[in-house]
């Protein structure tokens, strides 16, 4: 784990499942990689506390953002 830059983000590659990034500075901020290698900026949190289901909600897609937009 570490803070998701734009080295991180264009070294990522694609694999045969979603995979996934995650940032060491700002919990629950991460980058998707799908299959196809299209790369997105996620954020993940849990409903209803610690035992709750876990959502992921699709902040934008790499290149119309940057990682620090994404962040912010």
């Amino acid at each position: 784990m570490s803070k998701i830059t734009k080295r991180i983000v264009d070294s990522a590659s694609a694999c045969a499942k979603d995979k996934y990034f995650w940032d060491s500075e700002l919990p629950g901020f991460g980058l998707k990689v799908t299959p196809t290698g299209r790369k997105v900026y996620v954020l993940q949190y849990r409903v209803d506390g610690r035992n709750g289901r876990t959502r992921r909600v699709t902040i934008g897609t790499h290149g119309v953002l940057t990682s620090d937009q994404a962040r912010s």
